[in-house]
């Protein structure tokens, strides 16, 4: 079974893009999805709380993922300690995922930093979403309580489209100007003949 990566910057439209998939029948991973619900977990919480102290925990005694993010994203060594922590742990549930899925062609893993953690080299096809700035600071302004400056600030954390674009099999436009049905079609097709 072929594994699918699906990768861009924050508020390219990955999300968007698997949801096409899905409508086709083909199973989605969504690390960045999985990751936020390991905090919960007692052995991460406790080792973010080695880490950081007790100062990211809300008043719940849970992780305040807001308290952690503005730590992480300010701080390249604690964004790195954080990674390393998350995506053992975010492999580990994928490989047991994708053991589950039964008589498909391919499976997709959706992931904001799959080329940054070097999760590409477990991939056997990358589809890069690539998305203009403005457009992608619009999104997430709609879809999160981000304000511009923290949006820009985790855009700069992560590496560039282009970066990215040299480890992709395929780019996808999301701009609003060409459609993500036929672009994601044109791919699906490509893929089951593979």
């Amino acid at each position: 079974m072929k594994v699918v990566g699906i990768t861009g910057g924050i508020g390219s439209g990955k999300t968007t893009v698997c949801k096409i998939f899905e409508l086709l029948g083909i199973p989605v991973f969504y690390a960045d999805t999985e990751a936020k619900t390991l905090y919960d977990d007692a052995t991460i919480k406790s080792k973010v709380v080695e880490l950081f102290g007790k100062k990211v925990l809300g008043k719940d005694g849970k992780v305040d993922r807001a308290k952690l993010a503005s730590i992480i994203f300010s701080d390249k060594p604690s964004l790195v300690k954080i990674n390393l922590l998350i995506h053992p742990a975010v492999r580990k549930i994928f490989h047991q995922w994708k053991k589950q899925q039964k008589a498909v062609q391919y499976v997709i893993e959706e992931a904001a930093i799959m080329v940054e953690s070097g999760v590409y080299k477990e991939i056997n096809y990358l589809i890069l979403i690539n998305s203009p700035k403005l457009l992608r600071i619009n999104r997430i302004i709609k879809s999160n309580k981000l304000n511009t400056n923290e949006i820009k600030k985790r855009i700069r954390e992560q590496i560039t489209d282009k970066e990215r674009e040299k480890y992709a099999d395929v780019i996808i436009i999301n701009d609003g100007k060409h459609s993500l049905i036929e672009q994601v079609l044109r791919i699906h097709e490509k893929l089951l003949l593979k």
